[in-house]
């Protein structure tokens, strides 16, 4: 079965920053082969990263429908070829349905859904922490790929 990492929050939680943070952390970690379309310094990702033959898919934006159902351009260029995604969308709407309804045990997916809580102004320095957290679980899900 194939797997999906998405980050759920309200707008400006940080969610496009995370998959990003992952992205390098498998390219500074892992010998990446075929890379395409991940650039950690433009505003979106949606392209993919190759560790042997295990090809995981990462797709950044993820505030609308439109950029959600960017997935299908990410898995129609690799040939449904993903065996990972890590992406994001907003815990609420449209886009959160869509990925719920075409991404499941019934079509082949294992769903694992991270949320990313909004901190007011009060508690702005446990965002580090929070992050760390978010972080260091996506890394659990990728630990036992191939390092090099």
């Amino acid at each position: 079965m194939k797997k999906m990492f998405t980050l759920r929050g309200v707008s400006n939680t940080g969610k496009t920053t995370k998959v990003k943070q992952i992205a390098q952390w498998v390219i500074d970690n892992y010998p990446i082969t075929n890379p395409h379309n991940v650039d950690i310094t433009k505003d979106e990702i949606l392209g993919t990263l190759q560790i042997n033959k295990l090809r995981i898919g990462f797709l950044s934006a993820g505030d609308d429908l439109a950029q959600v159902k960017k997935i299908e351009k990410l898995l129609e260029e690799n040939d449904d070829d993903i065996d990972i995604v890590i992406n994001a969308c907003r815990t609420r709407g449209a886009g959160r349905k869509y990925l719920e309804q075409n991404f499941n045990r019934k079509t082949g997916w294992l769903t694992t859904n991270i949320y990313v809580e909004k901190l007011n102004s009060l508690l702005i320095n446990q965002i580090p922490a929070r992050d760390a957290q978010i972080i260091d679980e996506l890394k659990t899900w990728l630990t036992g790929l191939e390092k090099h």
